[in-house]
């Protein structure tokens, strides 16, 4: 090959070497955690679990990062950015998806070479979120019960540190000695969507065994059932939160009986071990049944 031929290939190979490097030299953006706003009379507290942020740069999906993540952009100058809360799906691991309740966080910013950004991203519910239930135990209003107590059966409201925010009320159900099992069990609702609207329940939970998440279904001819939909293990000692995703159960209810079916929400814990542990307890705050 002449020379001159392979001093060109060589200057050409050098350029396109720089161009590539100059247009891999990334920017970043960090996101620690997502933060809740809401109206607290009308939705309830600011309790929020979201466990990955997707994320949108003008319009374009760039992928979804669990938190906390520092993530290269390589496009510069000013920037459309929008994050959107990922949440576990019924406490899945292997269910991640875009919260549908929530608001995006949109922000624009400039983009330039190793710079790093820190976002601090709010939301807040979508406007036309209805919550026919939000159980705090901060006030008087009380949608939960235990079915058939027996004696030494117990709700307790506690504000210490073993709430879920100091000086703020959670509810400790504690089981009678006496007692193998104990169901707390809602109030009854109806009008609830169907058609694959989503329709969550939301729960701060703590628990020294495992519990059951479940449905009472009350249909228009008397009859009724009952079911779990999801087990939550034992927390040992931590406060978590789920967004259980009850779309399909009362979706598919109500296909088959219509829209006169009546639910109700339960919680139910029961011994276990051998001997039967005389412990066992659950904690529970910020239940808000919310849908579209």
């Amino acid at each position: 090959m002449p020379f001159r031929n392979q001093i060109i290939i060589i200057i050409s190979l050098f350029l396109v070497a720089c161009s590539t490097e100059k247009s891999t030299i990334p920017s970043y953006i960090y996101v620690n955690k997502f933060k809740l706003s809401t109206n607290f009379i009308s939705e309830g507290d600011t309790s929020i679990d979201v466990q990955d942020v997707w994320l949108y740069q003008n319009n374009e999906f760039k992928g979804s990062f669990g938190l906390p993540a520092y993530i290269p952009l390589i496009e510069k100058d000013k920037t459309n950015l929008t994050l959107r809360a990922g949440v576990k799906r019924s406490g899945q691991d292997d269910q991640r998806l875009q919260y549908p309740l929530f608001t995006d966080y949109d922000t624009t910013i400039t983009l330039a070479n190793l710079k790093s950004d820190t976002l601090f991203p709010i939301v807040s519910y979508l406007p036309n979120c209805k919550f026919p239930l939000i159980q705090d135990y901060d006030g008087n209003t009380e949608y939960f019960s235990i079915f058939q107590k027996k004696n030494g059966d117990s709700i307790i409201r506690i504000s210490n540190d073993q709430a879920w925010k100091l000086n703020n009320n959670c509810v400790k159900i504690q089981l009678a000695d006496s007692t193998y099992q104990l169901n707390y069990i809602s109030k009854e609702f109806q009008n609830l969507p169907s058609n694959g609207i989503p329709i969550y329940l939301e729960v701060d939970y703590k628990c020294t065994s495992s519990f059951f998440m479940g449905l009472n279904v009350l249909y228009t001819d008397g009859t009724s059932r009952g079911y779990s939909v999801l087990t939550a293990n034992s927390t040992n000692g931590l406060w978590q939160k789920i967004y259980l995703d009850l779309a399909t159960e009362i979706g598919s209810e109500i296909a088959q009986r219509g829209f006169g079916t009546k639910f109700q929400l339960f919680f139910r814990i029961e011994k276990s071990g051998e001997p039967l542990k005389d412990n066992t307890n659950l904690h529970l705050d910020n239940i808000k049944l919310i849908h579209f």
